[in-house]
């Protein structure tokens, strides 16, 4: 297995200057440094692996098939693990900070629907109190009452959640220079004491929400031989 042994200061450089200049002429010139940030990412995955499951490492690439306008190239670098029950470990590092999500970034119609009966119940109270002190991604909240419940409930502002993600960052240079402690293994433990942090929500969100329902692969439409003559 390699052994992480952190960034060094070209990774996140090569990071902001790609954000900056998001273009195949910048990626045909300078697209090989991208390998001092994804190598030590495969090397931190490699690391995590045992406790947590495979980790998927995010390819440079984008996939611009549905979203075209969307640049080219990622910013970042970053790696997907999974729980058992389908809530997703994502760690990134972009030119801004090292950060850490567990959870789900939005609720498919099935899970939306589990989540809210969840939290409308007993369950909503074990919910609360697990997310006490932690920072949310509240990206997808709806802003007004989710339908079927009242603007009072108690919990109003869990049942407005269109996706649960416990979110941990950690912005270069302000504890400390950055480059004092992403160059060393210090990133992995902090990756580590993130995940387990939040392992009692993903416990929860495994219990009662679940994975996601399966996308079903597009049909290819069928080439139908024009006659002859």
């Amino acid at each position: 297995m390699t052994t992480f042994e952190g960034w060094r200061s070209d990774a996140t450089a090569f990071l902001a200057e790609i954000a900056a200049d998001n273009t195949r002429e910048f990626w045909s010139v300078h697209g090989h440094r991208h390998a001092g940030a994804h190598g030590p990412m495969r090397a931190l995955a490699a690391e995590l692996e045992p406790e947590f499951g495979p980790v998927r490492v995010l390819r440079p690439y984008r996939n611009r098939r549905f979203r075209p306008d969307v640049p080219p190239y990622r910013t970042d670098v970053g790696g997907v693990a999974r729980s058992p029950g389908g809530c997703a470990l994502a760690v990134v590092l972009s030119a801004e900070a090292l950060s850490t999500t567990a959870g789900h970034w939005s609720f498919d119609g099935g899970q939306l629907r589990c989540y809210r009966a969840a939290v409308d119940g007993p369950a909503g109270d074990e919910l609360a109190q697990l997310l006490a002190g932690r920072t949310i991604d509240r990206g997808r909240a709806l802003r007004g009452t989710p339908r079927g419940f009242r603007g009072d409930h108690p919990r109003i502002g869990l049942l407005r959640h269109g996706g649960l993600q416990v979110v941990t960052s950690w912005p270069l240079g302000e504890d400390r220079p950055a480059g004092e402690w992403l160059a060393t293994r210090e990133p992995l433990e902090r990756v580590r004491r993130a995940w387990r942090a939040a392992a009692p929500v993903v416990a929860w969100l495994d219990a009662h929400v679940g994975p996601p329902e399966p996308v079903a692969p597009r049909p290819r439409p069928s080439v139908v031989p024009e006659p002859a003559g």
